[in-house]
């Protein structure tokens, strides 16, 4: 059963124009066949005074006088005005004012009727019951309670009232579904999954120019460099050992996180900050590793989360050398297409072992990550939520 010909306003957990997560991923493709409002996010956690705090607000700010865009045929994107102050009584009550009058304004704007609310935050919670809603579903892919910053004791209080209300919640990983089952009403397992075809080989790719001068080998790390969830020891570690290599880390430095301290890792020659590259290069730059790492510091957070890379590095025919987090558990034993490590001398000899290959596993990493493909996730997540918006209507 296919979902379609119906409208969604999405919360999401990432602003459109940021880096692209399962919030854009998915609307995206359900935007084919369906109108979606798109919700930036609205922040959980207060900002401090990092000049990655400030850029952030600046841009914030910006987006609350863009007013309704939209980016796509289907798809609109709107950023309700929000103050990331949750566990303070005054600024929780004028956020749920506004939230709901601005974004039932926005939907009548568009002519939305009876839409599906999704949200990926569990300050959806304030818009429930607020859209005359067909379903709703809570789409949870982090434990938001163990981000830095934040106030753990509002939003744990959030989400379990969330969890209670939801018709529907999807998890990303296998220990947030354990934790959150007895709780939800409904509750399914959706790992994340790559855009395969986006970062699959292709003959004309170009070589980024600022990896042009980078040795060989270049051991590669593509997404957020932030002191909570990226092991800065492990990759001071692992350049210091494997000083002939180049370790190439594309990506912003302390989002989410505005007191990851890189010092360390600045001062060794062979270790490369390349920056944030957009989505649309992204693939150009995996294709230049040699190997795509995954050094993941092992928390609450990260134990609860499943990394989009692991399979944009697998489409892109790499060898992946990570650290082993619940989420990987399937490959423990397939060295081929992952190799799993859990102290730092491993995760150097794994690398170096990834180096040694001598067979082509590119072939069976493109197919694999072809089973993992957003398109087929979101076929997948979509007749989810149709067949329960069918069973819903059924019985009225």
């Amino acid at each position: 059963m296919k979902l379609e010909n119906r409208d969604i306003v999405c919360l999401a957990s990432a602003s459109w124009d940021s880096m692209w997560v399962n919030a854009q991923h998915l609307m995206h493709r359900l935007a084919a066949d369906n109108r979606v409002l798109y919700l930036n996010n609205l922040g959980l956690r207060a900002p401090g005074i990092s000049r990655g705090d400030w850029q952030k607000i600046r841009k914030r700010v910006g987006e609350w006088f863009s007013g309704l865009r939209r980016v796509e045929e289907n798809l609109w994107v709107f950023s309700p005005v929000n103050a990331p102050l949750h566990g303070l009584a005054p600024a929780r009550a004028f956020n749920r004012w506004n939230l709901r009058r601005a974004v039932r304004a926005a939907a009548r704007e568009l002519g939305f009727r009876r839409p599906i609310f999704w949200t990926f935050l569990p300050l959806g919670l304030d818009l429930l019951g607020q859209l005359d809603e067909s379903l709703t579903v809570y789409h949870c892919v982090d434990d938001y309670a163990a981000n830095p910053g934040v106030d753990a004791d509002a939003l744990r209080a959030l989400e379990d009232e969330m969890l209670a209300r939801a018709e529907l919640t999807i998890v990303t990983n296998p220990v947030l579904f354990d934790e959150r089952r007895d709780k939800a009403k409904d509750i399914l397992c959706f790992e994340n999954v790559a855009d395969v075809a986006h970062f699959a080989p292709r003959p004309d790719r170009a070589l980024p120019p600022d990896m042009a001068a980078l040795p060989r080998p270049i051991l590669g790390y593509a997404g957020n460099i932030s002191g909570y969830k990226t092991d800065l020891d492990l990759l001071a570690h692992a350049a210091k050992a494997l000083p002939q290599a180049s370790f190439a880390l594309v990506g912003p430095v302390g989002w989410g996180d505005p007191n990851t301290d890189v010092g360390a890792l600045e001062r060794l020659p062979n270790v490369h900050f390349l920056g944030r590259a957009a989505f649309e290069r992204l693939p150009d730059y995996v294709a230049a590793f040699d190997v795509g790492l995954l050094p993941m510091r092992i928390n609450d957070s990260t134990t609860r989360s499943f990394p989009m890379k692991f399979y944009e590095y697998m489409a892109a025919g790499k060898p992946i050398v990570a650290v082993e987090l619940p989420a990987f558990a399937a490959y423990r034993d397939r060295p081929e297409l992952c190799r799993l490590t859990a102290d730092a001398d491993g995760f150097v000899a794994a690398i170096r072992a990834a180096l040694d290959e001598t067979a082509d596993h590119a072939p069976a990493r493109l197919a694999e990550a072809r089973r993992h493909s957003w398109d087929v996730r979101a076929a997948q997540i979509g007749e989810a939520v149709a067949e329960r918006l069918a069973t819903k209507e059924n019985d009225v």
